[in-house]
């Protein structure tokens, strides 16, 4: 398995050539310039459920996230952690057992994108019927 900063090989040699490449003596050489798996990345992506709700609101204030930061398309996130270099966030479990994760049956309103698009239940691959489907296939 490889690491989420290794998806490909361009992906790869960038955190590597960041590595090898590292003067600053007051700072230790990285690969990551954040982590892979935090408790906030973990309510980013429970977002819709609680107690994880909850938990994000505390830690952002009371308010969610800009709309365009939120998790709100399975595709979108896939896109990202391919292409930009400051999103190395790791899948959780729930994945691959919790189709609820990408429900929101709360009806929070989690904002407008830039867009236009009013984020809400996240948006799954076109292959994917349902959450319980995508989750079942996750599972393969």
């Amino acid at each position: 398995m490889m690491p989420i900063g290794a998806l490909n090989p361009k992906r790869a040699a960038f955190f590597s050539e960041r590595f090898e490449s590292w003067e600053d003596e007051q700072v230790p050489k990285f690969h990551y310039g954040t982590h892979y798996s935090t408790s906030s990345f973990t309510q980013m992506w429970l977002l819709r459920i609680e107690p994880f709700t909850t938990f994000f609101l505390n830690f952002q204030g009371g308010k969610f996230d800009h709309a365009d930061r939120t998790f709100s398309s399975v595709s979108r996130a896939w896109r990202n952690c391919q292409r930009d270099t400051s999103d190395v966030k790791e899948l959780i479990p729930e994945f691959f057992y919790l189709p609820e994760m990408f429900v929101n049956s709360n009806n929070y309103n989690l904002g407008v994108m830039d867009d236009g698009t009013v984020v809400s239940d996240v948006e799954l691959p076109h292959w994917a019927k349902s959450p319980e489907e995508f989750v079942r296939i996750n599972r393969l």
